[in-house]
C-alpha cells in the first residue's frame, strides 16, 4: 500500500537530544552515537553522526533507509570495505596535502617538479609517496568491494555504488591499482599523483566520503545484528489517528535491560505513569522517546516489534534546570517548555510528548492545578500521544475515570527496611513510597542524629 507522502519530522530540539543522550557530552559517555558506532574510521562516525541528526521527512525515505541497511544486514561481509583505518587516516591526509613542491596544472611539469622535489629532499618526499601507497591502499579495498556488490542494490545504493565504478573505470586506474605495491615506480607514482591530487582532486574527496557513508551503513548494520533490533513499521491507514505499540522495548544504554511492552492510541493519547523513585519511571520515558527518534530515521529499535504513527515532533522534558543565562527559574522553563509543546499542538502537528513529573519547579498546591489545565489540553488533542509521569495523588484522583487517558505503573515491593522493583509495566497506579527508606539506607539518620559506626 502506497503512503501519501504528507507530513515530515521536524529537526529535534537540542534538549530533546540531550535528554535522550542521542549524543555523548563527553567521547566515552554513554549515548546512542557510541551505542551504534561500531565504525572503522573515523569518517565513518562523522557520517554516523550526520544521519543521528537527520529524521527522515517522510514515510518513502524512512522505508527506502530501511531497505539499505536490510540489505547490508542480509550480506555484511559483501559490503564491507576490509581496510586498516591507519591506512584511511594516511589517505585522508594525502587528499588534504598542498605540497608546495609543485602543484601545476601541467603534467609535464608537475612530472618534472615532483622528481627533483625527490632528488634534492627524499625525507619530504617519503610523505608524498607514503600517502600515495595509502590511497592505492584503499582504492585498491574499494575496487574489491564494488566487484562484489550484487547486481540488484538498494536505490540509496545505486549512485554511490556507480560513482565509484565510474571513477574507478578512469584511463588507466583499473590497471594501475591491479599492480603489486612494490612495483609502483617512481615515475607511477609522479603520474598518478598528479591526478589524484589534481586533476581528479574533487571525485576522491567523493570516493572518501561514499567509503564513509559506507562504514557508517556498516556500523549501523552490525549493531542490529548483534543487539538483536528490529525495524518498526509505520501505520499511516487512519490518517490524524496517532498510535504506538511496542512489543518488548528496552532501553539501549543500560545492560541487561527488563523489556516491556504498551500500546497508545488515539482512544487514550495520554498515558499517566506512576512508581516509586528508582523504579524504572525516567528510564521507561526514555526508552519510549529513543525508539521514536530511531524509527523516524529510518534506523531498527532496541524492540521485538514496533507499530507507531508518523511524527511531525518529538518532545521531551526530563531533566529541565534553571537557566541562569535568560533568567528563568527552574518553574518558568517547566512553563516555557510546555509553551513550546503547545504551540506545535496548536499548529495541528502530530506530537510525540515525554514529560517526567510535570512542574516540579513549584509548591504541590501550583503544581496540581497547572497540571490539571495542561493533562485536560493534552487529552483533546487525539492527533498526538503523550508519556506523563506524576507524584500527585490528586492529579491522578482528578483524571482517574477519564476516558482519554490511561494509567501504567512500576511497582516495587517493599519488605521492613528493603524493596525489590519489578521494573515492569503494570496496568493501574503505584502508590509506594520509598524516600524515608532510602533516606535511612545512605545513613543520613544517622549522620543527622550525631551516631558514629
Amino acid at each position: 500500500m502506497r503512503i501519501t507522502e504528507t507530513f515530515k519530522m521536524h529537526p529535534i530540539d537540542s534538549q530533546t537530544l540531550q535528554e535522550l543522550q542521542i549524543f555523548p557530552k563527553n567521547p566515552r559517555d554513554a549515548s546512542i552515537l557510541n551505542f551504534f558506532d561500531r565504525s572503522a574510521t573515523e569518517g565513518g562516525r562523522d557520517h554516523l553522526r550526520q544521519l543521528l541528526t537527520s529524521p527522515k521527512r517522510s514515510h518513502s525515505d524512512v522505508i527506502a533507509f530501511q531497505d539499505l541497511l536490510k540489505a547490508i544486514m542480509n550480506e555484511p561481509d559483501t559490503f564491507k570495505i576490509n581496510i586498516s583505518r591507519t591506512y584511511v587516516a594516511a589517505a585522508e591526509a594525502y587528499y588534504g596535502s598542498n605540497i608546495a613542491y609543485s602543484m601545476s596544472q601541467d603534467v609535464v611539469r608537475h612530472w618534472f617538479d615532483t622528481l627533483i622535489f625527490s632528488l634534492r629532499n627524499p625525507a619530504e618526499f617519503y610523505m608524498v609517496q607514503s600517502g600515495f601507497f595509502a590511497t592505492f591502499k584503499v582504492l585498491k579495498a574499494i575496487e574489491k568491494m564494488t566487484a562484489a556488490l550484487p547486481a540488484s542494490l538498494p536505490d540509496l545504493l545505486k549512485d554511490d555504488a556507480g560513482f565509484l565504478n565510474a571513477f574507478l573505470n578512469k584511463k588507466g586506474l583499473r590497471n594501475m591499482l591491479r599492480r603489486e605495491e612494490k612495483k609502483l615506480s617512481i615515475r607511477v607514482i609522479f603520474y598518478w599523483d598528479y591526478f589524484l591530487r589534481i586533476v581528479f582532486k574533487k571525485e576522491l574527496r567523493s570516493v572518501l566520503d561514499i567509503f564513509y557513508k559506507f562504514d557508517a551503513y556498516q556500523a549501523i548494520s552490525q549493531t542490529a545484528i548483534v543487539n538483536r533490533l528490529s525495524f518498526p513499521e509505520f501505520d499511516e491507514r487512519n490518517a490524524g489517528r496517532a498510535s504506538f505499540n511496542a512489543r518488548d522495548i528496552w532501553h539501549p544504554l543500560i545492560k541487561a535491560a527488563v523489556p516491556n511492552s504498551i500500546s497508545l492510541d488515539d482512544e487514550t493519547p495520554v498515558c499517566m505513569l506512576t512508581g516509586a523513585n528508582t523504579s524504572g519511571k525516567t528510564t521507561f520515558l526514555k526508552t519510549c522517546g529513543i525508539a521514536v527518534y530511531l524509527a523516524h530515521l529510518g534506523w531498527p529499535v532496541p524492540a521485538t516489534g514496533l507499530r507507531l504513527t508518523f511524527c511531525d515532533r518529538l518532545f521531551t522534558s526530563i531533566h529541565l534546570s534553571d537557566d541562569i543565562s535568560l533568567g528563568y527559574s527552574h518553574f518558568y522553563s517547566e512553563v516555557m517548555r510546555i509553551k513550546t509543546i503547545a504551540e506545535a499542538l496548536y499548529a495541528g502537528e502530530n506530537c510525540f510528548i515525554v514529560i517526567d513529573e510535570l512542574f516540579r519547579g513549584t509548591n504541590q498546591e501550583d503544581s496540581l492545578q497547572c497540571s490539571i489545565k495542561v493533562i485536560g489540553g493534552f487529552a483533546r488533542h487525539k492527533n498526538s500521544l503523550f508519556f506523563v509521569s506524576t507524584h500527585l495523588e490528586p492529579l491522578l484522583q482528578r483524571f482517574e475515570h477519564e476516558g482519554s487517558i490511561c494509567f501504567r505503573c512500576f511497582r516495587t515491593h517493599i519488605k521492613g527496611d528493603n524493596f525489590i522493583n519489578s521494573y515492569q509495566i503494570e496496568n493501574g497506579i503505584s502508590s509506594e513510597r520509598l524516600g524515608q527508606i532510602i533516606l535511612k539506607k545512605a545513613g543520613i539518620e544517622l549522620l543527622l542524629n550525631g551516631k558514629k559506626e
